[in-house]
């Protein structure tokens, strides 16, 4: 169980950093925030009505995956150190992760299963011993 609930941090941290970088890299492809949602050149006045619906939902994709960069980050390490608040926080983290699909969906359904078994929160109020070969943090 210590090792499911270890990989879950771990997954955590490395989709936050994984988000993020391709936040960024998708953000900056399209030129900016100005560039994703820029008007479309036909039309007749500028307002939301006329910025493509792709590149509206896009927006809102690249928003919601930033922002959840740093919460999973953040959970992940939290997990990873036994902290109390992270269990509440993991199963947060995972409900809210099911809304970036389709690697986000399993990954939160993994994490809601892992952080919801019975065994798991004894383990968050009583911290195992950290193993002997692991590298000091």
């Amino acid at each position: 169980m210590q090792e499911q609930i270890r990989a879950v941090g771990k997954i955590f941290i490395g989709f936050g950093i994984f988000g993020a970088v391709a936040s960024v890299g998708v953000l900056a492809a399209f030129g900016g925030p100005s560039g994703l949602l820029a008007f479309d050149a036909e039309a007749k006045h500028n307002d939301l009505t006329t910025i493509p619906l792709d590149r509206l939902i896009a927006a809102a994709y690249i928003a919601l995956s930033m922002a959840m960069s740093v919460p999973l980050i953040l959970v992940g390490r939290g997990i990873l150190r036994w902290q109390m608040w992270a269990h509440t926080g993991g199963i947060l983290t995972a409900a809210a992760t099911v809304l970036l699909f389709p690697v986000g969906t399993a990954i939160g359904i993994y994490a809601l299963w892992v952080m919801l078994l019975p065994e798991t929160e004894p383990l968050f109020m009583r911290p195992p011993e950290p193993r002997r070969n692991a590298p000091v943090r």
